[in-house]
């Protein structure tokens, strides 16, 4: 199996916040070798990524560039901005997992980045001290936040090993993180990030009680979701060919190729499970082959 077979598949093996720590570094990583031959070639460093993909405060700014509430939540301004991000990402992942769906996970990332933005902008175009402040806001931390903060409000005396050392309930780590952003706004330092911050929180904590309540904000995203996935989502050829015998012939060889498919398509679908539960390298070589093979001939 070549190597980009094999990294496609250990791709579809992660789940939905392991595909995006993959996509946060590639992209990252694009931006800083695209910045490197920038620099190399005219001797500035290039604001093409933040131009066009932060999301700036200026309203009328943001209607020429609607992508970006979207788009700010994939780049960052540099390599601790998304180390931490991905590191956060991945723990209160593995936490959020343990109660809710991936479904639901990705509803509450992408509300996280929602909510993350329009509090920055409600910020910098309400209160008076940031009106004449120009400012752009990038980074995944609003939706991380979404994350924490939902799985701290549905299991808020869960015990996590902060530095993996010191316990303490899962309640009590995300309300101080939100005191410390609550206490960094006025200082001058990535103020609008902090809003950012807030409305992420805000929106994992609704969430989560909302749902408790036996009121699903999500559900209207997931089913956009649903069809998102679809659409982009290639359709399959029929494996069933026309044979021009007699009825009898005919019917014969449609049923037996349609139980071939059928069983072909349920051990496909099983290696791809054990592949989501434990990895790729969980595979036989047996089933690796088999997979291998089953992708070249679709």
């Amino acid at each position: 199996m070549d190597t980009k077979t094999r990294l496609l598949m250990m791709y579809r093996g992660f789940n939905a916040s392991e595909k995006l720590i993959a996509l946060n570094i590639t992209i990252f990583t694009i931006m800083v070798i695209f910045n490197a031959f920038f620099r190399s070639i005219y001797g500035t460093p290039p604001t093409f990524f933040y131009e066009y993909f932060a999301i700036p405060k200026d309203l009328g700014e943001l209607l020429v560039k609607p992508w970006t509430i979207v788009t700010y939540a994939f780049i960052h301004a540099d390599f601790f901005h998304v180390i931490f991000n991905c590191i956060g990402l991945y723990f209160t992942g593995k936490i959020f997992y343990n109660f809710f769906t991936e479904k639901q996970f990705i509803t509450v990332y992408a509300y996280g980045i929602f909510a993350g933005a329009v509090l920055f902008l409600i910020a910098y175009n309400v209160l008076p001290a940031f009106a004449e402040q120009r400012a752009v806001l990038m980074g995944a931390s609003a939706a991380v936040l979404a994350i924490m903060a939902a799985g701290a409000t549905y299991a808020p005396n869960l015990i996590v090993n902060l530095f993996g050392v010191l316990p303490v309930k899962y309640w009590i780590l995300a309300i101080l993180l939100m005191i410390s952003y609550i206490a960094a706004i006025g200082q001058g330092s990535n103020e609008g990030g902090h809003f950012a911050h807030i409305g992420g929180a805000l929106i994992g904590y609704l969430f989560v009680k909302q749902l408790q309540k036996g009121n699903d904000i999500g559900i209207g995203f997931e089913r956009f979701w649903d069809k998102l996935v679809a659409f982009f989502t290639p359709k399959k050829k029929s494996p069933l060919k026309t044979v021009y015998k007699n009825k009898e012939t005919k019917r014969s060889t449609t049923k037996k190729t349609t139980q071939t498919t059928s069983e072909k398509q349920r051990k496909i679908d099983a290696i791809l499970d054990k592949i989501s539960k434990s990895g790729y390298e969980s595979l036989t070589k047996a089933e690796k082959d088999f997979l291998f093979k089953a992708g070249k001939d679709n």
